[in-house]
């Protein structure tokens, strides 16, 4: 499985002094060291479990996406059952969403790093956006996406990709106000009105 490309000795990179020390919590990794781990991925190919390559994305602006795993992911997903029998990701699990425009070009990545004391009212996880070279944009405990992501508190605040689970057009306009909704995910939801996260 290309998923498991992810090494171990990548992954203990986040213990080895390259982040921020802060009292309680394993060492939390500069913006740049999480960029240096998500390219691994990148390179990797390492496709998380029942994603698929350029799946739909809901915006136009990012049309397809492609949704990436480390070894710590993966492996909290198989014993799991699957994404949306996880309750809680083994720490250091590391989830990427790569977006793309409609002509495939890149348009951002966002994250997700599961650190233990980091932040245990939001489960733990290090929110991650960065422009496509990388470029930090947002970092750290980021109010709009742990309120999204809330909606699968019970997912350990992961959702699984399309179309095993949407957000209705009412719940996504909530929080894209100023965007346009890619008519490849609106078509998901009227194949799949029982995916529609409550």
């Amino acid at each position: 499985m290309r998923n498991l490309l992810y090494s171990v000795s990548a992954l203990g990179m986040f213990g080895a002094g390259i982040g921020i020390a802060m009292a309680g919590v394993e060492s939390v990794p500069t913006p740049q060291a999480l960029w240096q781990e998500i390219q691994v991925l990148q390179k990797n190919q390492a496709i998380m479990p029942e994603s698929s390559p350029f799946q739909a994305g809901s915006r136009t602006v990012d049309a397809f996406t492609i949704d990436l795993a480390n070894a710590a992911a993966v492996q909290s997903i198989s014993q799991a059952g699957g994404i949306i029998h996880v309750s809680r990701y083994k720490n250091d699990s590391l989830l990427v969403k790569e977006n793309f425009n409609k002509n495939r070009k890149p348009t951002g990545v966002t994250a997700m790093l599961k650190l233990a004391g980091y932040d245990a009212a939001d489960r733990n996880w290090v929110m991650a956006a960065y422009k496509p070279d990388g470029t930090m944009v947002s970092f750290g405990k980021i109010g709009s996406c742990i309120a999204c992501h809330t909606m699968v508190q019970k997912q350990d605040f992961v959702f699984a990709p399309p179309p095993q689970q949407l957000l209705s057009i009412r719940t996504w306009k909530a929080f894209f106000p100023k965007q346009e909704m890619n008519p490849a995910y609106v078509s998901l939801l009227k194949e799949h009105p029982e995916a529609v996260v409550k």
